[in-house]
Order: C-alpha cells, then sequence, then structure tokens
C-alpha cells in the first residue's frame, strides 16, 4: 500500500485539464458524438486553424486583424514601400 499524496495527484489532474481536452469534452456533449469522432473534429480543426496560428504567418489569426499605418510625419505621395 503506498502513501497518498495530494498534491502529486492535484498535478496529475490538472495535467489532463488541456484546451484539447476542454475541446473534446464540449464535442462530445455537445454534438453527441463519441471520443473517435471528438479527436477526428479536432484533427480537422488543427489543420484548418494551425496556419494562422503561427507567430510567422503572413496573415492575422481569426479575430485579429492586420493595420498597415503611415507615420503622421511622413510626406504625402511618398511609396508605403
Amino acid at each position: 500500500m503506498s502513501i497518498r499524496n495530494p498534491k502529486r495527484e492535484e498535478l496529475r489532474r490538472l495535467e489532463s485539464k488541456t484546451l484539447d481536452a476542454q475541446f473534446k469534452t464540449a464535442i462530445q456533449d455537445g454534438l453527441n458524438c463519441s471520443p473517435f469522432e471528438a479527436e477526428a473534429v479536432l484533427g480537422v480543426v488543427r489543420e484548418v486553424y494551425s496556419p494562422f496560428m503561427e507567430p510567422s504567418a503572413g496573415t492575422a489569426p481569426p479575430g485579429k486583424i492586420t493595420l498597415v499605418a503611415v507615420c503622421d510625419d511622413e510626406p504625402a505621395g511618398k511609396p508605403l514601400e
């Protein structure tokens, strides 16, 4: 018999609380899907949205915008490049 370690148990529980797990639970509960189907949906979501989430992505991720601005000190007629 081993000695119970509440701190270790808490850490193990917290390790399973990821965004992926939250998403899969929402899919399973909300759409009445199996865990296999929820994992498949998560895979498709990652495939579609992961290019937008990388820092090197040229386009803004969903929910954000890219704004091109010119300093007010710059003279008129100057090329934006």
